[in-house]
């Protein structure tokens, strides 16, 4: 699963983490996955989307947030 560049800034909002399109760029580019985005299906203005599983993970392991918290901003819901 991925997201573009601009979902994953909207997640770093609800969590106090970044409010800026900008901040969601520096932590894909040097934190998280990037997958080639595979179309122009995507409206996004990035050639590139985060791997949500890396996302997650970085939230976890590194930022040492709760799952249960990060699980609910990222998929909507808890897991």
């Amino acid at each position: 699963m991925t997201y573009t560049v601009e979902k994953v800034s909207r997640i770093l909002s609800r969590l106090n983490m970044g409010f800026t399109t900008s901040a969601a760029k520096r932590l894909a580019e040097s934190k998280l996955k990037r997958v080639e985005r595979p179309n122009n299906y995507y409206n996004t203005s990035f050639n590139y989307l985060v791997d949500v599983q890396s996302l997650e993970k970085y939230l976890i392991n590194e930022c040492k947030l709760d799952a249960s918290l990060v699980h609910s901003v990222i998929y909507g819901g808890n897991h």
